[in-house]
């Protein structure tokens, strides 16, 4: 389990952070796709071929069935994969 913050920023403050990104950035489409009580965000990286699919749940516990639409497309598994990180994949 990883702890994400996140929260509001002023533009001064994020003019000042932005330049400190170059060479660190992601580019990415998000598609919001609901799914009963939870949504799928799923990722479509522009700048690689990459597309993942997440859902943010209430607890670590909580079982989640692929529904039908996103099966086709399922490789593979990649939670608590590092390599799968925004952070790393920034890099």
């Amino acid at each position: 389990m990883r702890t994400e913050l996140e929260e509001e920023t002023s533009v001064e403050v994020f003019k000042s952070m932005w330049p400190l990104t170059k060479g660190k950035r992601l580019t990415k489409r998000r598609h919001r796709v609901p799914d009963g009580a939870f949504a799928w965000e799923i990722d479509e990286f522009t700048d690689r071929a990459l597309v993942l699919a997440e859902i943010e749940l209430p607890a670590a516990d909580t079982e989640v069935t692929i529904p039908e639409w996103l099966q086709p497309f399922v490789e593979r598994e990649v939670t608590g994969d590092v390599a799968y990180l925004n952070s790393t994949l920034a890099k």
